[in-house]
Formats: C-alpha cells, structure tokens, sequence
C-alpha cells in the first residue's frame, strides 16, 4: 500500500509506527515484524469486539504489515495523569472492572496456561508454572488486558468513553494476573505511582478474594514474563 504524503505520525513504538490517514489510524509495521504476530494481534482485536470491550475495529489492507483501524480522536489518558488528574486512577480500576466482568463464552483468545512458557528457560518455567497452575486452579479466570496502564486507555475528544486500546497481550486468566502484571509495570515506569495504584485497586483486588500473598505471587510471574519480552 502507498500513502499520498497526506500521512501524519501519531504514534511510534519499537516494532511499528501509528498514522493518521484519511479518517482512519494505520499501523505500520518494521518488514521484519513477522507477518503471524500481525495476523494473532488482529484475531485478538476481533475477539474483543465480540466480547464489547472495544469499539475500535481492524481492517486488512494489501500490505500484510500494514493495519487499518478505526481512529480514536482524542488523548491518551497519561496525558491527562502527567498534569495532575489523580482521578485517572479510579478510571483505570473501572477499566480492570470493565474488562474482567465481560462474559468470555465464545471468545476465542488464549489462555495465559497456554502461552507463558514460551521463549523461557527450563529454569524460568520452573519457577512460574507452579505459581500459575496453583493460581489457575484457585480463582475463576476472566479475559485480562495483561498490558493495562495509562498509555493504552484512551479519552475521546467527543466526551463518548475511554477505550482500551493494544489488546495484543490479552489472555484468559485469573484476574489477579491482570492486576500484578500493570504493578510490574508502574514498579519499572513510575515508582512513584505504585501506591496511587494499589489503592484505586485494593478494593476490587479484595472483593475478588485475592490474598497478599497470592497477590505477590502473581507479581514474581509477571516480573519474569516482563523480563522476557524486553529480552533480559
């Protein structure tokens, strides 16, 4: 696919860079980005439109690392958080609500058993997968965004609600998962911030039975699998 030069960058990432082009958003991807993970982040994408957790809506194109989307026009709710709105907490906790109340019958996505071992070490998948098998087995499992922070929530300008963005982590899971993975996150990105996030949470985190050191737990996983992605 050609663009005009019409083209504005919206947005850049490792692996690809996000356009705003004629009314829509187009990621594009690096030619080495292989061309099956841009096919399972749309297969991902489809699947949390059917579950309503996103409105926004994937197109192919004749580029197979080439994506069209729906446009969001409007402001990443880190934004908003960097100029002292506190209130982004709370809408980060209705965010994890929203997400891990939808129903998953009929969703076709992962289950987190399935896919954390992969790439990691004898050594590594010692160490998690009795923590997941024990947690799997000890609370109901729900869709996880497993990549819920500020960037990946989205406020559009026409006042209608956020939009969770970037669902290409999202697994079916205990939600305790979901909850430690975006601790991992603020531990690494802003210090600062992990407190903030552990009350707009603790409350959901209790009604759902989580223990501390369940909770904990969880953590030592995502912090593994973390590492591994950023290829430490």
């Amino acid at each position: 696919m050609n663009f005009d030069g019409s083209q504005v960058v919206i947005g850049r990432g490792a692996q690809a860079e996000v356009l705003r082009y004629h009314g829509y958003a187009y990621k594009v991807y690096k030619p080495t980005y292989p061309a099956e993970w841009i096919a399972f982040e749309k297969d991902q994408q489809t699947a949390v439109n059917q579950a309503g957790l996103c409105s926004v809506r994937y197109y192919d194109t004749d580029d197979e690392h080439i994506i069209k989307m729906d446009l969001i026009e409007g402001e990443e709710l880190e934004k908003k958080v960097r100029e002292g709105f506190l209130e982004g907490f709370d809408i980060l906790a209705g965010a994890f609500r929203k997400v891990h109340e939808a129903s998953v019958k009929g969703v076709l996505m992962p289950h987190l058993m399935d896919t954390a071992g992969m790439g990691l070490s004898m050594e590594e998948t010692e160490e998690i997968f009795p923590i997941i098998t024990r947690l799997c087995d000890t609370y109901p499992s729900c869709i996880c965004h497993l990549d819920m922070h500020f960037l990946n929530i989205m406020l559009p300008r026409d006042g209608s609600e956020y939009q969770i963005i970037d669902w290409m982590n999202a697994r079916i899971a205990p939600a305790v998962f979901d909850y430690a993975r975006t601790h991992v996150i603020f531990d690494e990105f802003a210090k600062e911030a992990v407190d903030f996030y552990m009350k707009a949470v603790a409350a959901d985190i209790a009604a759902l039975g989580i223990t501390d050191e369940d909770f904990h737990d969880a953590v030592k996983v995502c912090a593994v699998l973390r590492k591994k992605e950023k290829g430490e």
